[in-house]
Order: C-alpha cells, then sequence, then structure tokens
C-alpha cells in the first residue's frame, strides 16, 4: 500500500515536470504572455521587440533573417526604421554620434546613434554595411526594463 502511494506521488510528480512547449499556447499558459516577439518584416528581414510591465513597446532590433555575417543596405535599414517610427513620432532631435566601442567577441559596437525625445537609434555598422539597427524606447517603465 505504502509503495503504491508512493508510486502515484512520484507519476505525479513527473507529469507535473513534463511540459510540452511546442505550441505558443501552452507557452502562454505556462508563463503568461510574451516579453518579446520576433516579425517577418520584408523577406530575410526580421523585427525583434521586447516589451515593459504595460504591454508598450520598449526594444525593436531589425536585423536579417540570418544574423551572422549579413548586412543592410543604408536605405533599406532607413526606409523600415522611417515605418517603425516616423520621424514625427520620434520628439524633438537631441543629439547625434559616432559609436566607435570595443565588445568582445563579436565587435558589433561600431555605428552611429541618434537621440530623440522619445526613442534612441543605434545603428550598428557603415555605410551599405549595417548589421543591425536597434530603436529604444525613451519611457521610464524602458529605462528600468533596460538596467534590470
Amino acid at each position: 500500500m505504502w509503495l503504491r502511494s508512493l508510486s502515484i506521488i512520484f507519476s505525479l510528480f513527473i507529469f507535473q515536470g513534463s511540459f510540452p512547449a511546442d505550441t505558443a499556447q501552452t507557452l502562454h499558459e505556462r508563463y503568461g504572455p510574451p516579453i518579446s516577439e520576433t516579425y517577418l518584416v520584408k523577406p530575410g528581414i526580421v523585427i525583434s521587440t521586447s516589451y515593459g510591465s504595460s504591454g508598450h513597446v520598449c526594444v525593436i532590433v531589425i536585423s536579417p533573417q540570418r544574423l551572422w555575417n549579413g548586412t543592410f543596405d543604408s536605405n533599406q535599414l532607413t526606409e523600415i526604421i522611417d515605418e517603425i517610427v516616423p520621424q514625427n513620432e520620434r520628439g524633438e532631435f537631441l543629439m547625434g554620434m559616432f559609436v566607435n566601442a570595443v565588445c568582445f567577441p563579436t565587435q558589433d559596437c561600431n555605428g552611429t546613434a541618434g537621440i530623440w525625445e522619445k526613442v534612441s537609434i543605434f545603428r550598428n555598422g557603415g555605410t551599405n554595411e549595417e548589421h543591425y539597427a536597434r530603436i529604444q524606447w525613451r519611457r521610464d517603465e524602458c529605462r528600468t526594463e533596460a538596467t534590470n
């Protein structure tokens, strides 16, 4: 009797620990709504979004669908950035800068950055060989998300 009870408890524990994460629905049931998602915006180009606690977008990273050795034409990247966050929605332009930073192992920190009243945009790479862009909203909830 004791052995049978122990085997039932053990089986319940094993099945409770087993979790097939093969659909969005099972992930939502287990972990709640997503804090990030990835979208195919054009053939070969994706955006990955991260959300703040209110559900508003905090960060969008624009990149080639295949990250390694993928680059953008600068005009194409500008078009996508302007589609996501048009100039008139960025607020007042505050500052632009070149970023020449060392970050190991990939050395992918060089590029340009623009800071507006509502967003910051970092573009990695050089003219017609940009690797990705990162749009960061400057809301309070996004600042706390970035520091955690």
